[in-house]
């Protein structure tokens, strides 16, 4: 113990250390800082990451600074004012920080949750799009009909008139003539045909497209939350602990003087 606490050089590298990775973040986060879009919320949400993943860092330069100033806590007056102003220093970096990762968590949080509402409202957006093109084709496959009616009667007359299909199939052939005339004079019955046809396709393509919209809503709704939980929490940590090392270590520092 007394060799840790007579040693100048330890106790300067221990700090020196510290004041380095403090400064170094508070020059990162001044980067991150001027590069943030706050009109853009993905923007803040990687701002507000990147900050709280950086949180750390300045947290162990605090305590390599304590440590420098608790190693030379045996030794004379000769550096007493240069460590009270280092501690100070470090302190008021704390309460900062703290006060700073208090704000991110409702910035973060809120921000993540506004980001959610517009990614659904897209996924919803596209699906009701989705739904109106599914639509639109249907119409023009309805509209169709009529043609597709026309062209089979125009093969089947033509078969029939060319003498070439055996009796079995010249039968059926001729049962599917009046069926499609039958369809052709009742233009409702044509109708009902042709939704027949097309409803099992239609159902299909609908369940695909809601099956679609509730796998991205459920994706999305994950996400946020698992980034909000995240994020929050770890900012609520870092509150924590700066507050603890700022708040205490103020009250104690200027309770001495």
């Amino acid at each position: 113990m007394k060799a840790l606490n007579s040693s100048p050089w330890l106790s300067l590298m221990l700090k020196l250390a510290g004041v380095i990775l403090i400064l170094t973040s508070l020059i990162d986060y001044f980067v991150l800082l001027t590069t943030v879009n706050f009109q853009n919320s993905q923007s803040v949400i990687t701002f507000t990451t990147g900050m709280v993943d950086r949180g750390f860092i300045p947290l162990i330069g605090m305590m390599l600074i304590f440590l420098g100033l608790w190693s030379e806590s045996g030794s004379s007056d000769a550096g007493a004012r240069n460590s009270s102003a280092l501690k100070l220093f470090a302190l008021v970096i704390a309460s900062i920080l703290g006060l700073c990762f208090f704000l991110i968590i409702f910035w973060h949080v809120l921000t993540t949750l506004d980001a959610r509402d517009t990614q659904l409202k897209q996924v919803t957006d596209e699906a009701s799009k989705a739904r109106t093109q599914l639509s639109s084709q249907v119409e023009q496959l309805k509209g169709q009909g009529s043609q597709q009616l026309e062209a089979q009667l125009a093969a089947l007359d033509q078969a029939i008139r060319e003498g070439k299909l055996p009796p079995d199939q010249l039968a059926q052939a001729q049962q599917q003539r009046e069926k499609l005339k039958r369809l052709k004079a009742d233009p409702k019955a044509l109708q009902a045909e042709v939704d027949a046809q097309i409803a099992p396709k239609l159902a299909e393509e609908k369940s695909k497209i809601d099956s679609r919209e509730k796998e991205l809503k459920d994706q999305t709704q994950g996400t946020a939350m698992r980034a909000a939980l995240r994020t929050g929490l770890n900012s609520l940590l870092l509150t924590i602990a700066y507050s603890i090392i700022g708040w205490t270590g103020l009250r104690q520092l200027l309770s001495l003087r």
